[in-house]
């Protein structure tokens, strides 16, 4: 734990070469998305306008990872339209540990309509939460207080962009791999490392290093008496754009 306390992540493409090219690629057997139907701007960046999706989004739910993709599987016309247009690995400033986790924008191609999608690892499983209203500003609990991006990858081209089903593929594959919580290695941090690593092997998409991503995998204290300020600043900020747009 103390080493964590000082460490600094080296680049995500560097560190991109642990993951050997095609090595998760069975994973996925679904072909590459066709080019959808241009979406409405004003729609897709509108942090309310979610009417158009499936009623699974509607209200807060907490998945676990497979019973998510059972979910998708269960109806898959349902989410046939609905791409992921961009993953963000995020870590909780005021969370237990500097919990770190993922986030996901998934668009329908036909609607442009957009909802937020939270995964990550806890003490007591794998999660997918969805439907939580992201612009009262609240969070969905501790572990996501505070949300201070570290790394995004974004999918511009509509070809390349992963279909909802195959995200939840590789949600449920990471678990598989390392079902359990493990403080040495399995962490929290361990799930979104996974996720983007295997994603970004897959479809790429452009990295988007944000300015504090040094900070991947390492806890930062803040407490009332040791006060992050900048790095709070930025998580607060963060918080309101989240609340404001659906980009990240």
């Amino acid at each position: 734990m103390l080493f964590r306390l000082f460490y600094h992540a080296s680049s995500f493409e560097t560190a991109q070469s642990r993951y050997s090219r095609g090595m998760y690629l069975p994973l996925l057997s679904e072909p590459a998305a066709k080019a959808p139907q241009e979406a409405d701007d004003q729609k897709s960046n509108d942090p309310t306008s979610d009417h158009g999706l499936p009623a699974v989004f509607k209200t807060f739910k907490r998945f676990s990872t497979q019973r998510w993709l059972a979910e998708i599987l269960q109806d898959p016309e349902k989410f046939k339209n609905l791409r992921v247009s961009s993953i963000t690995w995020i870590k909780a400033l005021a969370s237990p540990f500097s919990h770190e986790f993922t986030q996901f924008i998934v668009e329908d191609s036909m609607s442009g309509y957009r909802t937020r999608i939270a995964a990550g690892r806890e003490e007591n499983g794998d999660w997918v939460l969805v439907g939580w209203d992201w612009a009262s500003g609240e969070t969905p609990s501790d572990h996501y207080k505070l949300p201070l991006p570290l790394l995004s990858v974004t999918f511009d081209d509509p070809a390349r962009k992963p279909t909802l089903q195959a995200l939840a593929h590789v949600l449920a594959a990471t678990t598989e791999m390392h079902p359990a919580y493990k403080f040495r290695r399995e962490m929290c941090w361990w799930y979104p490392e996974t996720v983007l690593g295997i994603t970004h092997e897959q479809f790429r998409g452009k990295v988007k290093e944000w300015e504090w991503s040094r900070y991947r995998y390492s806890f930062i204290v803040k407490t009332d008496f040791i006060r992050r300020k900048i790095l709070t600043k930025h998580a607060e900020a963060f918080k309101r754009q989240l609340a404001e747009e659906m980009s990240y």
